[in-house]
């Protein structure tokens, strides 16, 4: 199976590096989605070799590796105009070794970049086309990826010109220092025994890889994960931290390489998680964004049940301080009627014996608010499901 090969691959891959599998993962998941991937670290934290050695496993796809700096041209990077071209009037571009011929361009510290190729990056990042004299030349990488230990500080005129390239990267990791001590000791040991360790010869293909997306793009998406991933963005903006709608409508690539990677041909809530590193822009909203997801996405029915159990006191407790029975009965059985349906709707979602016995437990607590609250009027009680089929 392909699925097998690259989980081989990001094995084969952990194995060489320390503490990185998310990392590793989330290179797959750009390769899976051709997405950019952007990485935030410290020197010395094998951000670079964990993308080489990944890299140097898939086998037929053209690289591109190139440290930017202020002195790093167009050419450089894109190729130049062949001069005999333009004396013939039909301008070509040499493109061989550069951008526009590769499938994998590691573009390391691209914020060091000067301001004369900084557009041009821009369209080739986002729309993979590179022009020069009227030659416009599609551009065939998969993905971009970069390394750096710093973020732009956007709030400098000087630097905010490169909050649009600091955006083209989807995909946004942290690493750190190896923190366990029997990792580091493990990771000593097999750079003193390097010359004379095998390496482990896992591998894909360029066209196996092309086959993989193909599989990611038919993962599945039921409308309640849509429904899930909409209350994100609400709470998320609840909470002050920018979402935008293109970053929430462009979500699904990233859940489905999850689901795909983990073997499952239909995206589930936990899913969602991996969109830790989709979600963030600036490093301080990450520990919010992990917390919303892991509240919202491990247990999403108990979330909402939480969320119907609190409606139906917020309800019970409005009927209570009415002074008018007769027409607060009225309002309240109505109220009550609507978040019985919302807790049937959850019941349909119960994807486990324990998550169809939460809901069970909330349908009994909506009972008890509707009986206590029968009991202080003159009215007779009745089952909330009777109430809906006098309702209908």
């Amino acid at each position: 199976m392909l699925r097998d090969k690259m989980l081989s691959v990001i094995s084969a891959v952990n194995g060489e590096v320390a503490e990185r599998n998310e990392l590793v993962e989330y290179i797959a998941i750009a390769l899976l989605t051709r997405k950019n991937l952007f990485i935030l670290g410290d020197t010395g934290q094998a951000k670079s070799y964990a993308i080489n050695q990944f890299r140097m496993r898939l086998k037929g796809a053209k690289q591109y590796e190139r440290l930017l700096s202020k002195q790093t041209d167009e050419e450089a990077l894109f190729g130049r105009i062949d001069l005999k071209s333009l004396i013939d009037g039909n301008p070509k571009m040499i493109t061989t070794g550069k951008i526009p011929d590769c499938h994998i361009a590691f573009l390391d510290e691209i914020f060091k970049s000067n301001e004369g190729v900084l557009n041009t990056l821009l369209t080739a990042l986002n729309e993979r086309r590179y022009t020069n004299e009227s030659e416009t030349v599609e551009i065939p990488v998969i993905s971009f990826m970069s390394a750096s230990n710093e973020i732009p500080n956007f709030s400098d005129p000087s630097e905010k010109i490169l909050k649009p390239l600091y955006d083209r990267f989807e995909l946004k990791i942290i690493t750190r220092y190896i923190e366990s001590r029997d990792k580091r000791l493990e990771m000593l040991a097999l750079k003193q025994t390097a010359l004379s360790r095998a390496m482990d010869p896992a591998s894909i293909t360029l066209d196996e890889l092309y086959e993989m997306q193909r599989e990611v793009s038919e993962i599945t998406i039921p409308g309640s994960i849509n429904e899930l991933m909409d209350d994100l963005l609400c709470e998320l903006r609840r909470l002050g931290i920018h979402i935008s709608d293109r970053k929430y409508l462009n979500y699904s690539p990233i859940a489905c390489a999850k689901a795909w990677l983990d073997g499952r041909d239909s995206v589930i809530s936990t899913d969602l998680l991996a969109l830790k590193n989709y979600l963030w822009t600036a490093p301080e909203d990450i520990t919010a964004i992990e917390q919303a997801l892991e509240r919202l996405c491990v247990n999403p029915i108990q979330d909402k049940l939480l969320e119907i159990e609190s409606i139906a006191k917020d309800t019970f407790d409005d009927f209570i301080a009415s002074k008018d029975n007769k027409n607060a009965m009225k309002k309240f059985r109505g109220e009550m009627v609507r978040i019985y349906d919302m807790t049937l709707e959850q019941m349909s979602k119960a994807a486990s014996d324990s998550e169809t016995h939460m809901v069970q437990m909330t349908l009994e607590s909506l009972e008890r608010y509707s009986k206590s609250a029968h009991e202080k009027t003159i009215f007779t009680y009745a089952p909330l499901a009777e109430l809906k089929e006098l309702a209908s």
